[in-house]
């Protein structure tokens, strides 16, 4: 990895740098303080558009990037994972850490929508406090329950009436004090409530929108961002800036600065990076090693302008990449067989010769190494194909005599590195274990649902932190989060009673060294009682176009373009 970033940053310094130093600026339209302009189209290819916009139903990472262009938090991470206000100007929490009292803004306005029928589109704390009621709701809209309910005083029982409609009590742990003040009433003290409010997902929509649109909401997305959405079809979706935004800049302008963002189906795109080197798209997501030379091309093609100019966006990588079981069906309901898969998988091969070293070995339990989280402590596994066949025939399947025809479920219906070193596993699973696996690509959306009918017993998943603590990831595998409505929270059914009494423990443990010790306690059991098998993480490098300035892409990936304008640069 040292060595291939390395190569990355010299390329960049030989293609970029020369050419910044005899440049000349121009501009995209009106111009703004501080050298800043408003004005025109930011492009990029999405993987895909989704056919809804609800943030607490989109929890996929591309949908995610698109949710927060229109729809946003109360609160917010800034630097160092400090929890700033955003929606909400001020917050407190009580000593006892039950009870979180939030000061909304004033004048934030709703996106103008028919919905208000020429009244008043200003956000206001009801609009908050159905928000938050939703999240903790049965609502077939709403895949985030798990991450407000049963932590909110009555919101179970707020969930179990509220499937078709909503109780006119609401949930009994939100109260609106005032008209500009909200407050919530935890069933224990919770040390991460306020983390779990900076979720993408748990953005601020309209209560009249809900009431006019109902289930339809999804198709009529009305926030409070900085853009809204003007067209919609399966070639592309189309944001225009919100004209009323509630945000300036540092030099008082006023946001956002750019007029349009367009997102590309992917789907029908023939040859995305072609579209970046020529300058007709301005980002390029989450570029494999295995296209890198292309994607910069050469020193004589930009000198001739061939090439657009670009720099590159780096974060350490906070996805992990894993195989997932179904731990309650055979034959993965016995951990042995678990683990035999576990030890069998040479991962290191996978990260050297597949991935050509563009990821990091999970080498320390599940959760990935982050300036929030440590996990030195965390003992992992390493290839054993000796102990793995021991362990499958101990289960019954000498040599992979008697296991079942299975198929390991991709969910990428197009050519990537990820099928390549799938089928490689699925090949040494076959090869070393005598087991005649098949390999199964489909929809994310088709995999899920045969999940849940317990259709598909083992598939590739890949999991990003939406908030800076590891409780995001281990949550996963804590088996009394509800499986209704969602498509992410212990779909693999896995049943661990000690994991489940730690990770309450955790969740309201405030000694941070304690805390920590919790966490490689449950990460610990991941491992040991094969909840998974961890492979890698990756980390993200994006290619942005020269042109766009004040871009923001956090390690999640999210993208941030609020700030952004664009400001075009010419060779001399």
């Amino acid at each position: 990895m040292p060595l291939i970033r390395s190569k990355r940053f010299l390329f960049f310094l030989l293609f970029v740098f020369p050419f910044l130093s005899a440049c000349d600026y121009s501009s995209h339209g009106k111009k703004a303080k501080g050298g800043k302009f408003y004005g025109g189209t930011f492009t990029y290819v999405a993987e895909t558009v989704s056919p809804s916009i609800f943030p607490l139903k989109s929890i996929r990472p591309a949908v995610q990037r698109v949710v927060t262009m229109l729809f946003e938090p109360l609160v917010k991470i800034e630097a160092k994972n400090r929890v700033a206000p955003f929606l909400a100007k001020r917050f407190s929490i009580s000593p006892d850490g039950k009870q979180i009292v939030l000061t909304i803004r004033k004048n934030v306005f709703f996106h103008a929508d028919p919905c208000f029928n020429g009244e008043s589109n200003e956000m206001t704390v009801e609009d908050v406090k159905f928000s938050l009621e939703f999240a903790c709701s049965a609502n077939p809209l709403n895949q985030m329950h798990n991450v407000l309910g049963d932590k909110i005083v009555g919101s179970e029982i707020f969930y179990k009436y509220s499937k078709k409609t909503f109780p006119k009590k609401g949930v009994q742990g939100i109260k609106i004090i005032n008209d500009s003040t909200i407050s919530i009433s935890l069933n224990k003290p919770y040390v991460n409530f306020l983390s779990l409010l900076t979720h993408p997902n748990l953005g601020i929509h309209s209560k009249k929108a809900f009431e006019f649109y109902g289930q339809n909401i999804d198709k009529h997305p009305v926030g409070t961002g900085p853009f809204y959405l003007k067209d919609w079809s399966k070639a592309k979706v189309v944001f225009c800036r919100n004209s009323v935004y509630w945000r300036k800049d540092l030099f008082g302008n006023q946001l956002p600065f750019l007029s349009e963002v367009c997102v590309l189906n992917n789907k029908l795109v023939k040859n995305e990076m072609n579209l970046f080197t020529s300058g007709k798209t301005d980002l390029l997501m989450e570029l494999p090693v295995d296209k890198l030379e292309n994607a910069f091309g050469t020193l004589s093609d930009a000198q001739k302008g061939k090439n657009v100019l670009h720099r590159t966006l780096f974060q350490k990588g906070v996805k992990i990449n894993f195989f997932s079981f179904n731990c309650k069906t055979a034959p993965f309901n016995d951990w042995r067989v678990r683990k035999a898969f576990q030890l069998a998988i040479n991962r290191q091969q996978i990260v050297d010769e597949i991935l050509n070293g563009d990821g990091d070995l999970s080498n320390n339990g599940f959760v990935p190494k982050s300036e929030f989280y440590n996990s030195k402590k965390v003992k992992n596994f390493s290839f054993n194909l000796e102990k793995a066949r021991t362990l499958l025939a101990e289960a019954g399947f000498p040599n992979g005599k008697g296991f079942p025809k299975l198929a390991l479920y991709v969910s990428n219906t197009q050519p990537t590195i990820v099928h390549k070193y799938c089928r490689h596993c699925v090949e040494q699973l076959n090869k070393q274990l005598g087991l005649q696996l098949t390999t199964k690509f489909t929809s994310i959306q088709k995999r899920n649902r045969l999940i849940k009918k317990g259709q598909v017993l083992f598939w590739k998943s890949g999991w990003t932190a939406d908030y800076p603590d590891p409780e995001a990831y281990l949550g996963l595998f804590y088996s009394r989060y509800r499986n209704e409505n969602n498509d992410m929270w212990n779909i693999n059914s896995f049943q661990n009673s000690k994991f489940n009494a730690l990770f309450e423990q955790m969740q309201i443990e405030k000694n941070k060294a304690k805390r920590l010790a919790l966490q490689n306690a449950c990460d610990q059991i991941i491992i040991d009682d094969v909840a998974c098998v961890p492979l890698y993480t990756k980390d993200l490098f994006v290619l942005v176009n020269i042109r766009v300035r004040d871009i923001s892409v956090s390690r999640s990936g999210i993208i941030d373009l609020s700030k952004t304008y664009l400001k075009a640069i010419q060779p001399n």
